[in-house]
């Protein structure tokens, strides 16, 4: 840490002991304290301090910033007539909630048409931060239309976390790092925020509090609680192989809940296939097929629908293939090094490989190579291709599901406050990001999920410091 965030730990620890040794001294009050520190908690600190807040506090239970937000692509969906109107793209708020209410069901139209008036804005306001985003526009995985920007190369969400925690250290704001908030309670109009650090415990009062903890993906036992079908091996796509801390683990959510607030959607579970054979951050440049060498789901349906069908599959696994036309991501070489995507010189090859007939493989890229010629595919609908795949060599490997989001979380309102289980506004209580939940349904469209840390992010700074 540096010198700053050293001495501002030193001295919420020395009122935190004064305290508990019952001396007179009264611990600094503090107009916000966030608890998190992805883009959702970074982005509702800067807007605090934008808003006029001169005290404002961010506690991170991790060893660094960022949580899932520094390992993200950085698909940032948004209706930009600015950006999209030189391309030829039409769009609309009210496409985005027709299309949100396509792959999610019964999503919080509100709040989705919250995220899309203020989507443009987030953009401008991100680059104001010191972010460069690319100027094509594109469709993500995921997504059902090109709505999409990110950052140029591999580590978008690692650039967006950087440039917003810059803006925070300019504009004054704290950062604790390795303080878990374990306890919140309000008393006299202010809310006790408890925090376990390297030196004990510590005890911050706060105006506001605004949770942007992240969701429970990394959470085992709680996931299975409410998904029985998600295997006890799952890991996340933040952290595939266990290596490192994740700090998904809900904690954030089981507090607000203590306090008061309604929990909704605690069931919708995103899982999707990522660190396996899957190589592309766009939609129709890849199949899918089982162990026979089969196509059985159109590549560019919604997560949910994808998930729901390798589910179903024998072991819950699949093949990806792409060739050498395609526009691979970042994970390509290390990928190829340990293995999990082999190239191969042909399609016979490559399905020996596989151990798939050959003539069952060769079939399907015939047939699937003639539809992306027309355009459309009869056999699973799909309508959106990039390309065939007929160009040596080929890469293909097998993939299988991995927690990516849960879409369940603290109940909150289109200024991220956060709701009581009567519906009403908890006083002084906010919350951002993955934290929220309800909004998407039962799945999100691609680059939703980052563009919301960035809308509730800054309201919820705003709101918390106005007293909204």
């Amino acid at each position: 840490m540096k010198r700053r965030e050293l001495l501002a730990a030193a001295g919420l620890m020395l009122s935190g002991a004064a305290r508990a040794a019952g001396h007179a001294a009264e611990p600094q009050v503090f107009q916000a304290v966030v608890i998190g520190s992805g883009l959702a908690g970074l982005t509702a600190a800067a807007s605090a301090l934008e808003s006029g807040a001169q005290r404002v506090l961010v506690l991170e239970k991790g060893p660094l910033i960022g949580g899932h937000s520094l390992y993200s692509s950085g698909s940032l969906a948004a209706v930009s007539p600015k950006r999209q109107g030189p391309q030829g793209i039409r769009d609309s708020v009210e496409s985005l909630v027709a299309d949100s209410e396509r792959v999610g069901g019964r999503i919080d139209a509100a709040l989705v048409r919250t995220i899309g008036e203020r989507s443009e804005a987030a953009l401008d306001w991100l680059e104001a931060c010191g972010v460069v985003l690319g100027p094509k526009v594109f469709q993500s995985i995921g997504g059902m239309r090109p709505r999409c920007v990110a950052a140029p190369g591999p580590t978008a969400g690692r650039a967006y976390v950087l440039a917003v925690n810059r803006r925070v250290r300019r504009l004054g704001g704290r950062v604790l790092l390795r303080h878990r908030a374990n306890g919140l309670s309000r008393q006299g109009g202010l809310w006790l925020v408890d925090a376990e650090g390297p030196g004990g415990t510590i005890t911050v009062r706060t105006e506001a509090v605004i949770i942007a903890t992240g969701g429970f993906t990394a959470n085992i036992p709680l996931l299975r609680h409410y998904d029985v079908r998600i295997p006890p091996t799952v890991t996340t796509t933040a952290n595939p192989r266990r290596l490192f801390f994740d700090g998904a683990d809900g904690d954030g959510i089981l507090l607000a809940e203590k306090a008061g607030a309604a929990l909704r959607n605690m069931s919708m579970i995103q899982l999707l296939p990522y660190w396996g054979g899957r190589l592309l951050d766009y939609a129709g440049g890849e199949l899918y097929v089982n162990s026979h060498g089969r196509r059985f789901v159109d590549e560019t349906a919604p997560w949910s629908e994808i998930a729901e069908a390798i589910l179903g599959l024998p072991g819950q696994r699949m093949w990806v293939i792409t060739d050498a036309r395609s526009h691979k991501g970042a994970s390509l070489g290390i990928k190829l090094t340990d293995g999990t995507v082999r190239k191969s010189a042909s399609v016979r090859e490559m399905a020996e490989g596989m151990g798939i007939d050959p003539t069952v493989l060769i079939s399907t890229l015939t047939d699937y190579n003639i539809a992306a010629r027309s355009g459309f595919d009869a056999v699973t609908g799909k309508r959106v291709f990039t390309q065939t795949i007929d160009m040596p060599p080929y890469y293909w490997g097998e993939e299988k599901l991995y927690a990516h989001m849960t879409l369940g979380g603290i109940h909150t309102d289109a200024c991220a406050r956060v709701l009581g289980r009567d519906g009403m506004p908890v006083p002084g209580l906010y919350a951002a990001g993955e934290t929220a939940g309800g909004i998407f349904g039962i799945d999100r469209l691609g680059g939703l999920s980052m563009m919301s840390c960035l809308v509730f992010g800054r309201l919820a700074g705003n709101c918390a410091v106005h007293k909204i």
